[in-house]
């Protein structure tokens, strides 16, 4: 477990780099949960704390569109549903790159 989360850490910084680095440039992901059915929480801000007006399910194409250090220890991607439109913000461990 400790070895996926030290994973889930560097692919979530490398993407941060690209994004950074190439604004311009949207990048597409797709949101990912150990349970394929799982409902995930598309929030209104970068923390649990926000309301979560949307919700996304797992192998849902996004495109990511920003992100943020949440203070929490994770980084938080501001996404882009590609099917609704929908907006908000999604925790870096429920998206796959």
């Amino acid at each position: 477990m400790k070895l996926k989360q030290i994973l889930l850490t560097i692919t979530a910084a490398a993407s941060v780099c690209v994004a950074t680095a190439l604004p311009a440039f949207a990048t597409s992901a797709r949101l990912t949960a150990n349970d394929p059915g799982a409902q995930i929480n598309v929030r209104t801000a970068p923390t649990t704390q926000a309301n979560s007006p949307h919700y996304g399910v797992a192998g849902d194409w996004v495109e990511v569109l920003n992100s943020s250090d949440g203070g929490d220890g994770y980084i938080w991607y501001y996404v882009r549903f590609y099917q609704s439109g929908a907006e908000g913000w999604v925790r870096s461990d429920f998206l796959s790159f």
